[in-house]
C-alpha cells in the first residue's frame, strides 16, 4: 500500500485497488485521497488455521459471541483519525488454556501494524485479543510479511495467521478460516473536491523528519533495528570465522573425505541465493525446532561467511612458499606449531583485505532477514514507511545508517590489520621487549 499511495500521489497511476477498510482509513487521514463511489464486489476476511485444526471452531464460536455493536465500534475506532483512542487491551487474564502462536502482518494499517514501542496495533489485533480473552488463552504474536505468514502456518511455526487475509477458494483448500469481517473491493483515487495546501520545501522536510523519527518515538524503532542487524552480523562473523577455520584445519593436509564433504557443502551453500538458504533453514530444516528467527539468521549467515573464510584461508596459505614448511619440519617444528608460528602469520596479511570486504558485504546482505520475520534495520525502515506513506526519509535513513555501520566495521578491521601486519606497525611496537643493545 505505501508504494501504491506514493504512485497515486505522484500521478504514476490513477487509482489503487484495495479493501474498503484500508481505503476509508487512508481517505480519513489524507485529504488528497478519496474513495471511488462504487465497490467492485465483496470478500470475506479471516483468521487462518491449519486444515482440520479443531481450534478454528472454538475461535469462530467465540467471535460470534461478540455483539455486533462492539464489532462496529472497534471498526470505527481503527479507521478513524483519533490516535488517542487506538489502544490495545493488555493480556491480563489467567491464560489457563495455554498459549496460541499467531503470525500477523506487520505493516497493514489499520488492520495490523507495528506501532509505538514496537507493539502491535490494529483492528485485527483487538478482535484476536477479545476472542483470546473469551477462550482464556494467551497470544504470542509474531509480526511478518503475508507471504511469510502463509509459509509459517504450513510449516507449523505458528498456530494461526491474521492481518486482513482475504479468504479465497484456493486458500480454503489449504486452511480453515474464522470469518470476522466482510470487506468490499474498492478503488482509491486522488481527491478532486478538496484543495490541499502546498507546504513550503523546508516545512515539508520538517514534517517528514517529524513523521519518520519523532512521532510515536520512531527513532527507537531504528535503534532496535540497528541492534538486531549488529547482533546478527557480529555473531555470524565470529561463528563463521571459527567454522571456516575448523573446516580448513581438517582439510589442509589433503584428507580426501574431509575435502569431499566440505567441498560439497560449500558448493551447495555458495551455489544458492542467501535468501533461499535462509528460508530453507527457517521453514524446513528448523521448522519444528524451538529456535528464534534471529538465531536461524545467525546460523544461515555463519554458514555463508564460513564458506568464504575457508576459501580465503585456502588461497592465503597456498600463497606461502612450501620451502618454509619443509625448513620448519626439518628444524623439528610440530605441525601445529609450524602452522600457527610460521604459516598463519604470513597468510593473515594476505587474507585481511578480502576478509574486510566480506564483513561489510555480510552486513549489507543481512537486509534480507525480514523474509523470516526478523525485524532488522531494513525491515524497521519498511514498517515506518508503511506508517508514514513516504519513501524518501525512511529509505535515506536506512541507507545512511548502513554506510555508517559499514565504515565502523572497516575501521575496526583496519585497526586489527595494523596490529598484525609488521609492515603497518610502528618500529617501536615491533621491537617492544626486544634487547637491541646486547
Amino acid at each position: 500500500m505505501p508504494d501504491i499511495i506514493l504512485a497515486l500521489k505522484t500521478r504514476k497511476i490513477d487509482a489503487g485497488f484495495t479493501s474498503d477498510t484500508i481505503a476509508e482509513f487512508l481517505a480519513n487521514r489524507d485529504s488528497e485521497l478519496a474513495l471511488f463511489p462504487q465497490n467492485l464486489g465483496y470478500t470475506p476476511l479471516g483468521f487462518g488455521f491449519s486444515k482440520g485444526d479443531k481450534r478454528r471452531d472454538e475461535w469462530q464460536a467465540a467471535f460470534d459471541k461478540i455483539p455486533e455493536e462492539t464489532r462496529k465500534a472497534i471498526y470505527r475506532k481503527w479507521i478513524g483519525t483519533d490516535e488517542s483512542v487506538k489502544q490495545i487491551p493488555e493480556q491480563n487474564w489467567a491464560g489457563t488454556n495455554g498459549i496460541i502462536r499467531i503470525a500477523t502482518v506487520d505493516s497493514f494499517e489499520p488492520m495490523s501494524y507495528v506501532g509505538k514501542g514496537g507493539k502491535l496495533f490494529g483492528y485485527d489485533i483487538e478482535i484476536v485479543l477479545l476472542i483470546a480473552k473469551e477462550l482464556d488463552v494467551h497470544v504470542e504474536f509474531t509480526p511478518m510479511d503475508l507471504s511469510a505468514e502463509l509459509s509459517a502456518l504450513a510449516s507449523g511455526k505458528v498456530d494461526m495467521i491474521c492481518g486482513s487475509i482475504v479468504i479465497t477458494p484456493e486458500r480454503r483448500k489449504a486452511m480453515d478460516f474464522v470469518e470476522y469481517h466482510k470487506a468490499a473491493y474498492v478503488l482509491i483515487v486522488r481527491s478532486t473536491e478538496k484543495t490541499v495546501a502546498v507546504a513550503s520545501f523546508w516545512d515539508g522536510i520538517k514534517e517528514s523528519i517529524e513523521k519518520t523519527f519523532i512521532q510515536d518515538e520512531r527513532y527507537k524503532t531504528f535503534i532496535e533495528g540497528i541492534a538486531t542487524t549488529l547482533i546478527i552480523t557480529v555473531l555470524a562473523i565470529l561463528l563463521g570465522t571459527l567454522l571456516g577455520f575448523v573446516v580448513f584445519w581438517f582439510c589442509k593436509d589433503g584428507n580426501k573425505f574431509a575435502n569431499t564433504i566440505s567441498g560439497f557443502f560449500i558448493w551447495l551453500i555458495q551455489g544458492m541465493p542467501v535468501v533461499v538458504l535462509l528460508m530453507i533453514l527457517y521453514y524446513i530444516i528448523f521448522a519444528n525446532v524451538a529456535l528464534s528467527s534471529t538465531a536461524i539468521a545467525v546460523v544461515a549467515f555463519s554458514l555463508v561467511f564460513g564458506g568464504g573464510v575457508f576459501g580465503m584461508l585456502k588461497l592465503g596459505v597456498g600463497a606461502i612458499d612450501k620451502g618454509q614448511t619443509e625448513a620448519a619440519l626439518a628444524l623439528g617444528y610440530s605441525d601445529v606449531r609450524l602452522f600457527f608460528r610460521i604459516i598463519l602469520p604470513q597468510a593473515i596479511p594476505l587474507i585481511i583485505p578480502t576478509y574486510k570486504a566480506e564483513c561489510v558485504a555480510l552486513l549489507k546482505v543481512t537486509a534480507i532477514v525480514g523474509y523470516i520475520a526478523v525485524q532488522d534495520l531494513t525491515k524497521m525502515g519498511d514498517i515506518i514507511r508503511a506508517r508514514t506513506y513516504e519513501a524518501f526519509f525512511p529509505l535515506i535513513a536506512v541507507a545512511v545508517i548502513y554506510f555508517i555501520l559499514g565504515g565502523l566495521f572497516t575501521f575496526v578491521i583496519r585497526i586489527i590489520e595494523t596490529g598484525i601486519n609488521p609492515r603497518k606497525r610502528k618500529k617501536e611496537n615491533i621491537l617492544k621487549e626486544v634487547l637491541s643493545d646486547d
